[in-house]
């Protein structure tokens, strides 16, 4: 009798949970993983299509300045000090003096942010409106250092103060000489010829005619 009561409650809990067939179990794994798969994909997707995007003036308005000309030159400086009796004559001997030279690098550059320009299509024309170029900077290379004359006095010393305003006059002087020489107006022709480039890469634009104003005058 207690065989058979064990039996019974054994067949009532095999009713109460019935035994899932192991593929069966790997069918609805397969389910769960698609599932999963495809709405991590449709996420990916919304989040590219989503996205912001920006277009550019010309495609140059993040580049901000960009350098269109270069000048490279080496400036020579005489730098001199000595002591005087009641500003008659120099004293002998109280001289110190140095002649030195650096290799100066002048840059010009075009504000490329303010750029615009307007296209008419019945008379196929662009009209690029550009500031005009300017000195970005003046850089001295100081690997390019070259002594020509360093006689020093106990009497007059020629201190750092001297040195770096030596060094400031050499940049301004390289800057006057390379303007003297044209880079503004060679960078502005540069910068023209970057445009026009540009806009010729553009399959519609590439028969139109571009003219250039520049701002302020």
């Amino acid at each position: 009798m207690e065989e058979n009561e064990i039996a019974k409650k054994e067949n009532k809990k095999r009713k109460k949970f019935p035994k899932i067939k192991i593929h069966k179990i790997i069918k609805y794994i397969i389910i769960a993983v698609i599932l999963v798969l495809v709405f991590s994909s449709g996420a990916i997707f919304n989040s590219v299509l989503n996205g912001q995007t920006k277009t550019t003036k010309l495609g140059f308005e993040d580049v901000g300045e960009l350098v269109t000309q270069t000048a490279y030159m080496t400036i020579v400086r005489d730098t001199e000090e000595h002591r005087e009796f009641f500003d008659l004559f120099e004293i002998p001997f109280t001289q110190s003096r140095q002649i030195f030279s650096y290799d100066i690098q002048v840059d010009a550059s075009v504000n490329f942010s303010e750029i615009t320009n307007t296209i008419n299509d019945d008379k196929k024309e662009i009209k690029i409106e550009m500031p005009h170029a300017k000195i970005y900077k003046a850089t001295i290379d100081n690997d390019s250092l070259k002594v020509y004359l360093d006689q020093e006095s106990l009497f007059s010393r020629i201190d750092l103060s001297e040195h770096n305003e030596a060094i400031s006059e050499m940049k301004e002087q390289g800057i006057k000489d390379a303007e003297e020489n044209g880079i503004i107006e060679l960078a502005e022709r540069n910068a023209e010829n970057l445009i026009t480039n540009f806009m010729k890469n553009n399959g519609k634009n590439k028969d139109y005619n571009i003219v250039f104003e520049y701002k302020g005058e």
